[in-house]
């Protein structure tokens, strides 16, 4: 799901998109991440302009913390060499809760006091603003794209002595298809990474496209874990796919049994005419999209 990380992808394959996934991270450990996420982008004509938007919803939970994200994307699209360029803004809200009735601090704790006034005691809630920026340029065989999250690092308004941010990230993606048309599939290598409060995430992944219909791969992400991924695209437009982390870090002595995570996509053509409407999916298969 490109979108998530670049709002420059948004209308990038020129069809409508809609998306459902959920995560469930290093699970067996108490307050492992749940992350659920809805969206769907398109592209448009508006004045006369190629347009693309989209829109996310997310929910995350992760520890005492629950986090909500509701964002618009809109990009502006152009045909540059043999490919296309999407540059585009996001903005939305992020609503967050601190569930302080689940905090415990024992009694001898070295670094806090049982009644410290500055850890809140009960559910507190907040919420900012959010905006993005990011640029996607799709070539009939390579992709790149460069995006920035949460741009001025925002700050959900919260209690007056409980200060919580949300680190600024920055995001680079790229992959190069190489076609084997006699044998009827693809190799997509790609890199994904990303730079936010400090550290470094780096995936290098590598994926088979069988048909057109069947894709599976491999990714590896330094020092986290090794992940298996495999899925189905069927004619209608319907795909679906599960990926599994196994825990390479010190987490899988704490107990991860690893990290589990389905999506189901729909893709289709509107068609809007003046006598009828008309959804259809014309499968490109001389283009390969880019997966995550």
């Amino acid at each position: 799901n490109p979108l998530m990380g670049n709002p420059g992808y948004a209308g990038n394959s020129g069809r409508m998109n809609v998306v459902l996934m959920n995560r469930n991270q290093w699970t067996g450990i108490e307050g492992a991440p749940v992350t659920t996420v809805a969206s769907a982008d398109g592209a448009f004509r508006l004045f006369g302009k190629n347009i693309g938007a989209g829109l996310e919803v997310m929910n995350d939970d992760i520890g005492l913390f629950n986090n909500l994200m509701i964002r618009t994307s809109f990009a502006r699209r152009y045909f540059l060499g043999n490919g296309k360029l999407g540059i585009g803004i996001s903005a939305g809200v992020i609503s967050q809760t601190f569930d302080g009735t689940a905090t415990y601090i024992p009694e001898n704790s070295d670094y806090h006091e049982a009644n410290d006034p500055l850890v809140p005691s009960e559910k507190v809630s907040g919420y900012t603003p959010d905006f993005g920026v990011g640029a996607f340029y799709q070539a009939p065989n390579w992709y790149g794209g460069v995006g920035i999250q949460h741009l001025f690092a925002p700050k959900p308004n919260f209690q007056e002595d409980f200060h919580v941010y949300i680190n600024r990230s920055l995001i680079l993606t790229g992959g190069y298809t190489f076609e084997f048309e006699e044998r009827n599939y693809n190799l997509v290598p790609s890199v994904f990474l990303r730079q936010g409060g400090g550290s470094w995430q780096t995936d290098l992944n590598l994926n088979i496209h069988f048909r057109g219909k069947y894709w599976a791969g491999m990714s590896y992400r330094y020092q986290d874990a090794i992940v298996f991924l495999a899925g189905i695209e069927l004619r209608n437009g319907i795909r679906a796919g599960y990926s599994y982390d196994v825990t390479t870090s010190k987490l899988s002595k704490a107990g991860s049994g690893g990290s589990h995570e389905f999506v189901i996509g729909y893709t289709f053509d509107l068609n809007i005419d003046k006598q009828e409407k008309r959804y259809n999916y014309f499968p490109d298969r001389s283009v390969s999209y880019p997966s995550f």
